[in-house]
């Protein structure tokens, strides 16, 4: 254990914009906690509520899964992420290789797959991109979209870590006929419930009345 906790910021994203072709907004994880420990000689950094990256054998860093309420009726097709406010995390990384999954019951300790040389041996920071789309569904009607967004990169050569604290994203959207099923009528209580619903599991929760599918 390196010792080491730094508080970092508490996810909070706010839009700043919306439109039929794109979607800017600006990702601000100014107060999550990172914390660091030790795998053997490797380096495993954790951010607070966040996933590991499993591209096996590539450095294993934090992901953060968001939720965007888009327009009825587009499609997202891509994420452009460009930083917006970067801090150097001080130190010197080893960062662990992502490992297989262990299956459940499996006996014995599983072989360890070295780190990838075509990455650690590369000055290129990891991963290449910040962000990228994850899935889109309809959630009582509205077209929410999901996204995976890396707020470190790492240089594998120079052993350096970066934390974008702040991330402009934009969405890359583009029509389409989704099959999402027809909303039928709700009264005013079910509406306002429904929305409230959204509103807490979306990062643009001022989008989504504007954004709310018509009832048949």
């Amino acid at each position: 254990m390196k010792g080491l906790t730094r508080a970092l910021c508490a996810l909070a994203l706010t839009a700043l914009q919306a439109c039929a072709g794109n979607q800017p907004l600006t990702l601000d994880m100014s107060s999550r906690e990172m914390t660091f420990d030790k795998s053997g000689a490797y380096d495993l950094v954790v951010l607070s509520d966040a996933a590991m990256t499993t591209v096996v054998g590539a450095p294993s860093l934090p992901m953060v899964a968001v939720n965007v309420v888009v327009p009825q009726n587009m499609r997202v097709t891509g994420v452009t992420c460009t930083p917006a406010a970067t801090e150097d995390v001080e130190g010197s990384f080893l960062i662990l290789p992502a490992q297989p999954p262990r299956p459940i019951g499996a006996e014995g300790k599983p072989k360890f797959v070295p780190p990838d040389p075509a990455i650690y041996n590369s000055d290129a920071p990891y991963p290449a991109e910040l962000g990228k789309p994850s899935g889109q569904n309809s959630m009582f009607g509205y077209n929410v979209a999901s996204l995976l967004i890396y707020p470190l990169q790492y240089s594998p050569k120079n052993k350096t870590l970066r934390f974008h604290r702040k991330i402009t994203l934009n969405l890359v959207m583009e029509a389409a006929e989704l099959g999402y099923l027809p909303v039928g009528n709700r009264s005013e209580g079910t509406r306002a419930e429904i929305e409230k619903e959204i509103r807490s599991v979306v990062v643009n929760p001022d989008d989504v009345t504007r954004f709310a599918p018509k009832s048949e």
